[in-house]
C-alpha cells in the first residue's frame, strides 16, 4: 500500500498539492481572458493579470508563459472548438435547405457566445503577431473546409438557387458570417447576438437557397 487515498468509486484521490498548479493556471487564464477583452491585449500588463488572479507576476510567467503564453492558451481553446464542425454531421443528414442553414446559424451563435471575446482579441492581435496571425489563418481554413462540405450537400439536395453553386454559397456565407460576422453585425445594429443572428440567417437564406422562405428545423 502506498497510502494514496481512494475515493468511493475506487479511483485515487489527487493530493491538493497536485491540484493547486492546475487551479492556479485556470485562474490566471480566466483573469487574462477578462482583461484582454475589457482592456485589450497590448494594454493589459502581467501585473494586472497577477493582481486579478491573486498571484504574483512571477507565477504568471512560470505557470502560463506570460501574456504570450496566455494568449496561446486562449487561442488553442478557440481553434479546438471549431466554428462549424459540430454542425456538419447534422447538416449532412438533412434534406431541407432552410434547416441546414439554420443549423449552421445555430453553430455560429453558439461559438460566438462561447468564444466571441477571444475571437475579437485574436483578430486585433493578428496583424501585429506572427503566431496569432497563423492561428487565425488556421481557424479560417478549418471554417472554409467545414462550410464547403455543407454547401456541397446543399447543392446535392437541390437547395441552392440556380445561379449559386457550392463554391459561391461558401463565399456568400463566409461573407456574412465568417469568423466574426456575428460580432460585426451586433456592432453595427446593436441589440443581442440572437437578433444579429436572425438578420444574418435571413440574408444568407435569401442569397443562397432556392426558396426564400425561412422555416424552423
Amino acid at each position: 500500500m502506498n497510502g494514496t487515498p481512494i475515493s468511493a468509486d475506487g479511483t485515487p484521490v489527487r493530493p491538493r498539492r497536485e491540484e493547486y498548479p492546475a487551479q492556479t493556471r485556470a485562474a490566471v487564464v480566466d483573469a487574462a481572458r477578462q482583461l484582454f477583452a475589457e482592456t485589450g491585449f497590448f494594454q493589459t500588463t502581467v501585473r494586472e493579470i497577477a493582481k486579478l488572479s491573486r498571484v504574483s507576476p512571477a507565477t504568471v510567467y512560470a505557470q502560463c508563459g506570460g501574456k504570450q503564453g496566455l494568449l496561446r492558451s486562449l487561442m488553442d481553446g478557440f481553434t479546438q472548438a471549431g466554428m462549424t464542425d459540430r454542425s456538419v454531421p447534422e447538416s449532412l443528414r438533412a434534406s431541407d435547405g432552410a434547416f441546414v442553414v439554420r443549423t449552421l446559424a445555430a453553430a455560429y451563435l453558439r461559438i460566438t457566445k462561447e468564444w466571441g471575446d477571444v475571437i475579437r482579441v485574436v483578430i486585433d492581435v493578428a496583424p501585429h503577431d506572427t503566431e496569432c496571425k497563423a492561428v487565425l489563418a488556421t481557424a479560417q481554413e478549418r471554417h472554409r473546409h467545414s462550410l464547403t462540405t455543407v454547401c456541397r450537400h446543399l447543392e446535392d439536395i437541390g437547395a441552392l438557387r440556380d445561379d449559386v453553386d457550392a463554391q459561391l454559397a461558401t463565399r456568400i456565407i463566409t461573407y456574412y458570417y465568417g469568423i466574426d460576422g456575428l460580432l460585426r453585425t451586433r456592432e453595427v445594429f446593436g441589440g443581442s447576438l440572437e437578433r444579429s443572428n436572425e438578420w444574418l440567417f435571413a440574408q444568407v437564406t435569401a442569397a443562397v437557397l432556392r426558396s426564400p422562405s425561412v422555416t424552423e428545423g
